[in-house]
This record gives C-alpha cells, sequence and structure tokens, in this order.
C-alpha cells in the first residue's frame, strides 16, 4: 500500500522535539517502510515550511532544530526511506482545484494542503497520514483513510 504523508505530519515524524512526534512513530509503525512516498510538493514545502516556522511569533521552531529536520529529510529521501514518485502535475493539481472547489467553501484549506490531497490521490495513495482534520476528513472521502 501507498502511504502518503503530509508536511506537518513529516516535520512532527522527523522532530523528536515535536509533540506529535511519539504519535507519528507509532502511526508509521503501522505500515511497511518501504510503502511511503515523496513528490515534488514535499520537496518544495518541507523545507520552506520549516524554514518559516523558525519566524513564528508564537512557539518558533529554534534554527539548529529546523536545520536537523530538513537535513533529516533529505538524507530519508537519498537513502530510500521515502521512496520519491514523480508526480503527474496537471493531474494532481486538477485534483487539487475539484477538492478546492468541492470542500473548500464549508472549510479552510490551504493551496498545499489541497495540492497534498490531490498528490496522494494521484500516486494512487490507500493512507494519507496528517495531522489535519480537515484533510483527515477529506482523504477519508477519497478512500485514504
Amino acid at each position: 500500500m501507498i502511504v502518503y504523508c503530509d508536511t506537518s505530519f513529516l516535520v512532527s515524524y522527523l522532530n523528536e522535539e515535536d509533540a506529535n512526534h511519539a504519535v507519528a512513530r507509532a502511526m508509521v509503525s503501522r505500515f511497511d517502510r518501504q510503502d511511503f512516498i515523496v513528490c515534488e510538493a514535499h520537496l518544495l514545502e518541507l523545507p520552506a515550511a520549516v524554514r518559516a516556522a523558525v519566524h513564528r511569533d508564537r512557539d518558533p521552531i529554534p534554527e539548529h532544530v529546523a536545520r536537523r529536520v530538513i537535513n533529516r529529510f533529505d538524507r530519508a529521501v537519498t537513502s530510500k526511506l521515502f521512496q520519491r514518485k514523480s508526480l503527474d502535475m496537471a493531474d494532481s493539481v486538477n485534483m487539487a482545484r475539484s477538492l478546492g472547489d468541492a470542500h473548500g467553501w464549508a472549510k479552510r484549506h490551504t493551496s498545499f494542503d489541497l495540492w497534498h490531497l490531490g498528490a496522494a490521490w494521484s500516486l494512487s495513495a490507500g493512507a494519507f497520514l496528517t495531522f489535519d482534520q480537515r484533510q483527515r476528513e477529506v482523504a477519508n472521502l477519497l478512500g485514504m483513510g
């Protein structure tokens, strides 16, 4: 089964100081490690989101921790702990737009929230790991619960 994680889930998984770290590790242990994938959405968003978290007004991530998280992510991709899959950009963006039209009027979804869901769908993910309840609801509707 293909397992797709959103960026915030990966940050929790890769950062032992994160409040959701233990839960993320437990969730990952339910799956075969070879099933975890990353795509262009992760490669772009994860480093940018972690760097942005250094500048948050509330609970910023210390820069040395942010650098460690990005380094761990890059090593996980390089060592194939996370399998890199090429994303059909048109397919994933079209699905993200469709999901935004269907769900974005009732609840707030960011562009990357929708793109991760569209990417997971495009890559035929069977599981979508996130701590975001709004994303989880849509993933469940798409059969990735």
